[in-house]
């Protein structure tokens, strides 16, 4: 009876406790959250008989796999209660919430520095914390973990969850394997997923590890700044992402920076379809693309005289070259014959960006995005 009656006590201080962060103007905690009449189905990582919901919770507490937890009545003995532990909360999967008449769910829900004292001031002034969104700050940003990974960066800009350029989790296949990659959420209305990265960390061009891959996971590699796409795994992107857009950007210290993106149109859509192996047909060049503010390349301005295809190297007017194959989104991608070039070719120690074999600096980049 003794002990009964210290757990009861020990959980009504732990409630009124909690009561007073949630209460309390911009404090930073998580809160219990309580559901009576209510149970997680499925996702249990333990069973246990419990003699009351403190002691349930205590378990849970003590459980680094723990997310939540059920406790349900116990038929077998009137003076103990069955404890459900719980892999997942019912915000991680709200179709397996269910009324359970008995029951009670139990999780903690994160109030990240929310003024929740007063309604009116709290909508003026209360903030969350960066990943958090929703009246009382609990309901976690798509993209901000693994556990809540977006499709795509630009599905993060469009549900107004976008905290800036940086890392987010997507999960392109929707199958549970989330990927860590860079979202630019900036540039012309923000939503591109950095694909291929090259960032010169030495101006000896003999000595670049680069590493061409042939499946899109490798977009979690951005990192090591030397990760180049394959024709093949930019088609597999595309088969799980559907992207529609295509950005080039490549600066050199040279005071060359070409950048553009393809155009909303059919020219551009051509060009999406070629970089991405669904057809080999050489895009035309010219009203396919739009340029950024940044871009001060002679490459933007000679749309006409791009192209090698065939026999002609001069004035094609359209992108790469003939006979590109997987090495289509480095190898040429944009040539004008002799003069300026986007091209990486290292075992010709040629790294181009709007120039014809000139050097390389520390920094110099190349980079490819989708949207």
């Amino acid at each position: 009876m003794l002990a009964s009656w210290l757990t009861q006590f020990v959980f009504v201080t732990l409630t009124v406790f909690l009561v007073f962060v949630v209460a309390n103007q911009n404090f930073c905690a998580s809160v219990l959250e309580t559901q009576v009449d209510f149970a997680l189905l499925g996702h249990v990582i333990n069973k246990t008989d419990v003699f009351d919901e403190f002691e349930c919770n205590l378990k849970c507490i003590g459980n680094r796999r723990c997310k939540s937890c059920n406790v349900h009545p116990n038929g077998n003995d009137a003076g103990k209660r069955l404890c459900e532990l719980k892999s997942k909360t019912r915000q991680m999967r709200p179709s397996d919430f269910k009324r359970k008449i008995g029951s009670t769910y139990y999780s903690s829900v994160q109030g990240n520095c929310v003024d929740v004292s007063h309604e009116r001031e709290r909508k003026m002034a209360g903030q969350c914390h960066p990943r958090y969104k929703g009246s009382w700050c609990q309901t976690p940003k798509k993209g901000s973990s693994s556990q809540h990974p977006a499709r795509s960066c630009k599905m993060i800009q469009d549900t107004g969850d976008s905290m800036g350029d940086g890392e987010y989790w997507i999960d392109p296949e929707n199958n549970g394997n989330p990927l860590k990659v860079y979202c630019d959420m900036s540039t012309d209305g923000g939503g591109w997923l950095l694909v291929s990265n090259l960032v010169m960390a030495s101006s000896r061009r003999s000595s670049v590890p680069l590493l061409f891959e042939r499946s899109y996971h490798a977009i979690s590699k951005y990192q090591k700044k030397n990760t180049l796409l394959t024709k093949l795994a930019m088609n597999e992107l595309r088969t799980h992402l559907n992207f529609t857009q295509l950005r080039f950007h490549c600066s050199k210290r040279l005071n060359r920076t070409f950048h553009v993106t393809t155009a909303a149109n059919s020219f551009g859509e051509a060009v999406v379809q070629y970089f991405s192996g669904q057809t080999d047909v050489l895009p035309y060049s010219c009203e396919s693309f739009v340029r950024m503010e940044d871009d001060n390349s002679e490459l933007a301005n000679v749309c006409k005289k791009w192209g090698f295809e065939g026999n002609k190297y001069h004035n094609v007017g359209k992108w790469s070259t003939s006979n590109r194959n997987e090495n289509r989104l480095y190898d040429h991608v944009v040539i004008v014959w002799g003069t300026n070039h986007w091209n990486i070719q290292p075992s010709h120690q040629r790294f181009e960006c709007d120039d014809y074999k000139h050097a390389v600096s520390v920094g110099d980049f190349w980079k490819i995005y989708v949207r």
